[in-house]
Protein backbone atom coordinates (compact mmCIF):
# COMPACT_ATOMS: atom_id res chain seq x y z
CA UNK A 1 0.00 0.00 0.00
CA UNK A 2 2.66 2.64 1.05
CA UNK A 3 4.19 2.07 -2.15
CA UNK A 4 0.91 2.79 -4.23
CA UNK A 5 0.42 6.20 -1.74
CA UNK A 6 3.54 7.87 -2.79
CA UNK A 7 3.52 7.39 -6.39
CA UNK A 8 2.75 10.61 -8.17
CA UNK A 9 -0.47 11.13 -9.64
CA UNK A 10 -0.74 11.68 -13.75
CA UNK A 11 -0.50 16.04 -14.24
CA UNK A 12 -3.93 15.32 -16.38
CA UNK A 13 -6.12 13.17 -13.92
CA UNK A 14 -4.51 15.52 -11.03
CA UNK A 15 -6.19 18.91 -12.74
CA UNK A 16 -9.45 16.61 -13.36
CA UNK A 17 -9.98 15.70 -9.73
CA UNK A 18 -9.00 19.31 -8.41
CA UNK A 19 -11.68 20.78 -11.05
CA UNK A 20 -14.44 18.33 -11.37
CA UNK A 21 -13.80 15.83 -8.57
CA UNK A 22 -13.37 17.51 -5.37
CA UNK A 23 -14.99 15.75 -3.12
CA UNK A 24 -13.61 12.40 -3.92
CA UNK A 25 -9.79 14.35 -3.87
CA UNK A 26 -10.49 15.64 -0.48
CA UNK A 27 -11.54 12.30 0.62
CA UNK A 28 -8.58 10.36 -0.48
CA UNK A 29 -6.27 13.13 0.94
CA UNK A 30 -8.11 12.76 4.15
CA UNK A 31 -7.52 8.43 3.51
CA UNK A 32 -3.86 9.02 3.09
CA UNK A 33 -3.93 11.46 6.11
CA UNK A 34 -5.68 8.34 8.26
CA UNK A 35 -3.52 6.07 7.22
CA UNK A 36 -0.36 7.71 8.27
CA UNK A 37 -1.81 8.33 11.20
CA UNK A 38 -2.34 5.00 11.44
CA UNK A 39 1.54 4.52 10.68
CA UNK A 40 2.60 6.71 13.48
CA UNK A 41 0.57 5.48 16.25
CA UNK A 42 2.90 3.11 16.89
CA UNK A 43 5.35 5.91 17.58
CA UNK A 44 3.05 7.71 19.92
CA UNK A 45 1.70 10.20 17.77
CA UNK A 46 -1.54 11.78 18.10
CA UNK A 47 -4.99 10.66 16.09
CA UNK A 48 -6.61 13.71 15.08
CA UNK A 49 -10.45 13.76 14.83
CA UNK A 50 -11.53 13.17 11.09
CA UNK A 51 -15.24 12.68 11.00
CA UNK A 52 -15.70 16.86 10.17
CA UNK A 53 -13.23 16.37 7.32
CA UNK A 54 -14.69 13.22 5.80
CA UNK A 55 -18.06 14.98 6.27
CA UNK A 56 -16.87 18.21 4.13
CA UNK A 57 -15.05 15.55 1.65
CA UNK A 58 -18.56 13.42 1.20
CA UNK A 59 -20.63 17.03 0.77
CA UNK A 60 -18.67 18.51 -1.75
CA UNK A 61 -20.20 17.99 -5.55
CA UNK A 62 -18.79 15.86 -8.36
CA UNK A 63 -19.17 17.41 -11.52
CA UNK A 64 -18.02 16.96 -15.46
CA UNK A 65 -16.32 20.24 -16.53
CA UNK A 66 -13.78 21.71 -18.68
CA UNK A 67 -11.07 23.58 -17.40
CA UNK A 68 -8.20 26.22 -19.57
CA UNK A 69 -4.78 26.35 -18.34
CA UNK A 70 -2.96 28.55 -19.68
CA UNK A 71 0.02 26.24 -20.14
CA UNK A 72 -1.46 23.34 -21.20
CA UNK A 73 -4.64 24.71 -23.07
CA UNK A 74 -8.65 22.62 -22.39
CA UNK A 75 -8.03 19.56 -20.18
CA UNK A 76 -11.36 17.83 -20.77
CA UNK A 77 -13.05 15.92 -17.22
CA UNK A 78 -14.79 12.77 -17.52
CA UNK A 79 -16.62 11.48 -14.91
CA UNK A 80 -16.88 8.09 -17.00
CA UNK A 81 -13.00 8.08 -16.63
CA UNK A 82 -13.49 7.33 -12.78
CA UNK A 83 -11.02 6.99 -9.98
CA UNK A 84 -7.20 5.43 -10.46
CA UNK A 85 -6.51 2.09 -8.55
CA UNK A 86 -4.35 3.43 -6.07
CA UNK A 87 -7.11 5.99 -4.50
CA UNK A 88 -9.75 3.44 -4.66
CA UNK A 89 -7.29 1.02 -2.90
CA UNK A 90 -6.64 3.59 0.28
CA UNK A 91 -10.44 4.25 0.47
CA UNK A 92 -10.99 0.57 0.70
CA UNK A 93 -8.73 0.10 3.22
CA UNK A 94 -9.62 2.68 5.27
CA UNK A 95 -13.09 1.11 5.09
CA UNK A 96 -12.32 -2.43 6.00
CA UNK A 97 -9.47 -0.93 9.01
CA UNK A 98 -11.89 2.17 10.84
CA UNK A 99 -14.93 1.10 13.33
CA UNK A 100 -15.93 4.37 13.14
CA UNK A 101 -19.60 4.70 12.21
CA UNK A 102 -19.82 8.30 10.41
CA UNK A 103 -16.60 7.73 8.70
CA UNK A 104 -18.03 4.35 7.66
CA UNK A 105 -20.82 5.96 6.71
CA UNK A 106 -19.22 8.45 4.63
CA UNK A 107 -16.95 6.26 2.86
CA UNK A 108 -19.76 3.78 1.77
CA UNK A 109 -21.49 7.02 0.33
CA UNK A 110 -18.50 7.96 -1.90
CA UNK A 111 -17.78 4.37 -2.87
CA UNK A 112 -21.29 3.96 -3.79
CA UNK A 113 -21.19 7.55 -6.17
CA UNK A 114 -18.65 5.91 -7.67
CA UNK A 115 -19.87 2.65 -8.34
CA UNK A 116 -22.29 4.44 -10.66
CA UNK A 117 -19.77 4.16 -13.31
CA UNK A 118 -18.66 0.91 -14.54
CA UNK A 119 -15.07 1.38 -14.85
CA UNK A 120 -15.23 1.89 -11.05
CA UNK A 121 -16.86 -1.37 -10.60
CA UNK A 122 -14.54 -3.33 -12.45
CA UNK A 123 -12.16 -1.77 -10.15
CA UNK A 124 -13.83 -1.96 -7.05
CA UNK A 125 -14.32 -6.22 -7.92
CA UNK A 126 -10.44 -6.37 -9.01
CA UNK A 127 -9.25 -4.64 -5.91
CA UNK A 128 -11.57 -7.32 -3.74
CA UNK A 129 -13.58 -4.20 -2.52
CA UNK A 130 -17.31 -6.12 -3.11
CA UNK A 131 -16.03 -8.31 0.23
CA UNK A 132 -15.11 -5.35 1.87
CA UNK A 133 -18.36 -3.70 1.22
CA UNK A 134 -20.99 -6.53 1.96
CA UNK A 135 -18.67 -7.19 5.08
CA UNK A 136 -20.52 -3.85 5.95
CA UNK A 137 -24.44 -5.50 6.20
CA UNK A 138 -22.73 -7.48 9.41
CA UNK A 139 -22.32 -4.24 10.77
CA UNK A 140 -24.55 -3.49 14.04
CA UNK A 141 -25.60 -0.11 13.21
CA UNK A 142 -28.36 -0.13 10.68
CA UNK A 143 -27.28 3.33 9.10
CA UNK A 144 -23.85 1.61 8.00
CA UNK A 145 -26.41 -1.41 7.01
CA UNK A 146 -28.15 0.91 4.28
CA UNK A 147 -25.35 2.43 3.00
CA UNK A 148 -23.65 -0.37 2.03
CA UNK A 149 -26.39 -1.91 0.56
CA UNK A 150 -26.86 1.64 -1.64
CA UNK A 151 -23.14 0.85 -2.80
CA UNK A 152 -23.81 -2.64 -3.43
CA UNK A 153 -26.98 -1.94 -5.83
CA UNK A 154 -24.87 0.08 -7.96
CA UNK A 155 -22.60 -2.34 -7.98
CA UNK A 156 -24.86 -5.29 -9.08
CA UNK A 157 -25.44 -3.48 -12.17
CA UNK A 158 -22.50 -5.64 -13.26
CA UNK A 159 -23.08 -9.21 -14.28
CA UNK A 160 -19.24 -9.95 -12.92
CA UNK A 161 -20.44 -8.39 -9.82
CA UNK A 162 -23.37 -9.94 -9.41
CA UNK A 163 -21.19 -13.57 -9.76
CA UNK A 164 -18.91 -12.81 -7.04
CA UNK A 165 -22.10 -10.98 -4.73
CA UNK A 166 -24.02 -14.17 -5.00
CA UNK A 167 -22.96 -15.51 -1.75
CA UNK A 168 -24.12 -12.63 -0.11
CA UNK A 169 -27.74 -12.75 -1.17
CA UNK A 170 -29.02 -15.29 0.97
CA UNK A 171 -27.68 -12.57 3.58
CA UNK A 172 -29.88 -9.98 1.87
CA UNK A 173 -32.90 -11.57 1.94
CA UNK A 174 -32.71 -12.22 5.19
CA UNK A 175 -32.14 -8.56 6.36
CA UNK A 176 -34.50 -7.21 4.19
CA UNK A 177 -37.18 -10.02 5.32
CA UNK A 178 -36.14 -9.13 8.83
CA UNK A 179 -36.13 -5.36 8.48
CA UNK A 180 -38.87 -2.76 9.83
CA UNK A 181 -41.57 -2.92 7.54
CA UNK A 182 -41.16 -0.16 5.13
CA UNK A 183 -38.07 1.33 6.94
CA UNK A 184 -35.17 2.09 4.90
CA UNK A 185 -32.82 -0.97 5.08
CA UNK A 186 -35.98 -2.97 3.56
CA UNK A 187 -36.34 -0.81 0.90
CA UNK A 188 -32.33 -0.82 -0.28
CA UNK A 189 -32.60 -4.53 0.50
CA UNK A 190 -35.12 -4.60 -2.20
CA UNK A 191 -33.40 -2.47 -4.71
CA UNK A 192 -30.32 -4.46 -4.57
CA UNK A 193 -32.35 -7.53 -5.12
CA UNK A 194 -34.28 -6.13 -7.83
CA UNK A 195 -30.73 -5.59 -9.80
CA UNK A 196 -29.65 -8.94 -8.69
CA UNK A 197 -32.89 -10.64 -10.12
CA UNK A 198 -32.56 -9.09 -13.47
CA UNK A 199 -30.85 -12.37 -14.79
CA UNK A 200 -32.32 -15.97 -14.10
CA UNK A 201 -28.88 -16.86 -12.89
CA UNK A 202 -29.74 -16.37 -9.20
CA UNK A 203 -33.65 -16.66 -9.41
CA UNK A 204 -33.80 -20.22 -7.62
CA UNK A 205 -31.97 -18.46 -4.46
CA UNK A 206 -35.06 -16.31 -3.91
CA UNK A 207 -38.01 -18.93 -4.30
CA UNK A 208 -38.41 -19.29 -0.30
CA UNK A 209 -38.95 -15.54 -0.19
CA UNK A 210 -41.67 -15.51 -3.07
CA UNK A 211 -44.32 -15.29 -0.20
CA UNK A 212 -43.08 -12.29 1.28
CA UNK A 213 -43.10 -10.50 -1.31
CA UNK A 214 -46.50 -11.20 -2.57
CA UNK A 215 -47.07 -9.83 1.67
CA UNK A 216 -45.19 -6.51 1.07
CA UNK A 217 -47.80 -5.51 -1.94
CA UNK A 218 -50.30 -5.77 0.80
CA UNK A 219 -48.77 -4.51 3.53
CA UNK A 220 -45.99 -2.12 2.44
CA UNK A 221 -45.97 1.48 1.30
CA UNK A 222 -46.58 2.27 -2.26
CA UNK A 223 -42.49 1.87 -2.82
CA UNK A 224 -42.29 -0.89 -0.78
CA UNK A 225 -45.01 -2.25 -3.15
CA UNK A 226 -43.08 -1.28 -6.31
CA UNK A 227 -39.96 -2.48 -5.29
CA UNK A 228 -41.10 -5.72 -4.23
CA UNK A 229 -43.13 -6.29 -7.64
CA UNK A 230 -40.31 -5.19 -9.81
CA UNK A 231 -38.67 -8.29 -7.91
CA UNK A 232 -42.14 -10.40 -9.00
CA UNK A 233 -41.74 -9.54 -12.80
CA UNK A 234 -38.29 -10.39 -12.78
CA UNK A 235 -38.65 -13.64 -11.29
CA UNK A 236 -42.23 -14.16 -13.57
CA UNK A 237 -39.75 -14.25 -16.69
CA UNK A 238 -37.98 -17.26 -15.79
CA UNK A 239 -40.44 -20.25 -16.99
CA UNK A 240 -38.56 -22.27 -14.60
CA UNK A 241 -39.94 -20.54 -11.62
CA UNK A 242 -43.78 -20.12 -13.22
CA UNK A 243 -44.92 -23.26 -10.70
CA UNK A 244 -43.17 -21.60 -7.83
CA UNK A 245 -45.18 -18.80 -8.78
CA UNK A 246 -48.13 -19.88 -9.03
CA UNK A 247 -48.44 -22.12 -5.90
CA UNK A 248 -47.25 -19.46 -3.62
CA UNK A 249 -49.45 -18.92 -0.71
CA UNK A 250 -50.45 -15.29 -1.41
CA UNK A 251 -52.62 -12.34 0.37
CA UNK A 252 -56.01 -11.38 -1.31
CA UNK A 253 -54.40 -9.59 -4.29
CA UNK A 254 -57.67 -8.09 -5.10
CA UNK A 255 -57.23 -5.63 -2.69
CA UNK A 256 -54.65 -4.22 -4.52
CA UNK A 257 -57.00 -2.65 -7.20
CA UNK A 258 -58.87 0.28 -5.86
CA UNK A 259 -58.95 3.81 -6.34
CA UNK A 260 -56.05 4.79 -5.16
CA UNK A 261 -53.90 2.20 -7.14
CA UNK A 262 -50.96 3.79 -8.76
CA UNK A 263 -50.40 3.68 -13.21
CA UNK A 264 -46.95 2.77 -12.29
CA UNK A 265 -47.98 -0.25 -9.64
CA UNK A 266 -50.93 -1.13 -12.20
CA UNK A 267 -49.74 -1.69 -15.35
CA UNK A 268 -46.26 -3.60 -13.60
CA UNK A 269 -49.34 -5.78 -11.61
CA UNK A 270 -50.57 -6.25 -15.28
CA UNK A 271 -47.31 -7.31 -16.75
CA UNK A 272 -46.97 -9.64 -14.15
CA UNK A 273 -50.27 -11.63 -14.33
CA UNK A 274 -49.72 -11.35 -18.03
CA UNK A 275 -46.23 -13.46 -18.01
CA UNK A 276 -47.85 -15.56 -15.42
CA UNK A 277 -50.85 -16.73 -18.10
CA UNK A 278 -48.78 -17.02 -20.86
CA UNK A 279 -46.02 -19.14 -18.83
CA UNK A 280 -49.09 -21.21 -17.47
CA UNK A 281 -50.28 -22.38 -21.04
CA UNK A 282 -46.70 -23.36 -21.62
CA UNK A 283 -47.02 -25.80 -17.93
CA UNK A 284 -50.13 -27.01 -18.85
CA UNK A 285 -48.83 -28.27 -22.41
CA UNK A 286 -46.65 -30.64 -20.14
CA UNK A 287 -47.93 -31.38 -16.94
CA UNK A 288 -50.93 -30.60 -14.67
CA UNK A 289 -50.96 -28.97 -11.15
CA UNK A 290 -53.02 -28.70 -8.55
CA UNK A 291 -53.07 -25.90 -6.50
CA UNK A 292 -54.19 -24.96 -3.28
CA UNK A 293 -57.26 -22.53 -2.63
CA UNK A 294 -55.17 -19.57 -1.29
CA UNK A 295 -52.28 -20.02 -3.86
CA UNK A 296 -51.58 -17.50 -5.97
CA UNK A 297 -53.22 -19.24 -9.18
CA UNK A 298 -56.24 -20.14 -7.40
CA UNK A 299 -56.16 -16.30 -6.47
CA UNK A 300 -55.93 -15.35 -9.91
CA UNK A 301 -57.09 -18.25 -12.45
CA UNK A 302 -59.18 -20.09 -10.14
CA UNK A 303 -62.58 -19.53 -9.45
CA UNK A 304 -62.29 -16.11 -7.21
CA UNK A 305 -64.94 -13.94 -8.94
CA UNK A 306 -63.60 -10.72 -6.70
CA UNK A 307 -60.31 -10.80 -8.72
CA UNK A 308 -61.86 -11.65 -11.66
CA UNK A 309 -64.60 -8.39 -11.64
CA UNK A 310 -61.61 -6.14 -10.61
CA UNK A 311 -59.48 -7.07 -13.48
CA UNK A 312 -62.60 -7.05 -15.69
CA UNK A 313 -63.54 -3.33 -14.52
CA UNK A 314 -59.86 -2.25 -15.98
CA UNK A 315 -61.26 -1.98 -19.25
CA UNK A 316 -63.26 1.01 -18.49
CA UNK A 317 -59.57 2.50 -18.32
CA UNK A 318 -58.53 5.22 -21.43
CA UNK A 319 -54.99 4.53 -20.89
CA UNK A 320 -53.96 2.26 -24.03
CA UNK A 321 -50.97 0.98 -21.99
CA UNK A 322 -53.62 -0.38 -19.49
CA UNK A 323 -55.69 -1.53 -22.32
CA UNK A 324 -52.38 -3.56 -24.20
CA UNK A 325 -51.73 -5.51 -20.95
CA UNK A 326 -55.44 -6.37 -20.15
CA UNK A 327 -55.48 -7.59 -23.64
CA UNK A 328 -52.72 -9.80 -22.94
CA UNK A 329 -54.76 -11.33 -20.08
CA UNK A 330 -58.08 -11.94 -21.01
CA UNK A 331 -57.39 -12.90 -24.91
Amino acid sequence: MGAVVRNKWPLRFAMGLLAGFGGLYALYSLAKRWQQQQENRDVGCCQPKTQNLLRRAIDLDVNSQETEDSHQGHVLVNPHDGLEQQHLQVILELLRRTSDTSIREDVLVTIGNSAAFTVNQDLIRNLDGLHVIANCLLDEVTSVKVKAMNALTNLSLNVANQEELKIWIPRILKIQEAATLNSELQVAGLRMLTNISVVSTHHHLMINYIPHFFKLLVEGTENVKVQALKILVNLSTDPELTHDLLCAQVPPLFLLFDNTISKEFLIRMLVFIAILKENMNLLHDSVQYEYKVESLHSVIFGNSTQFFHKIASLMLYQDPEVRQHMARIIV
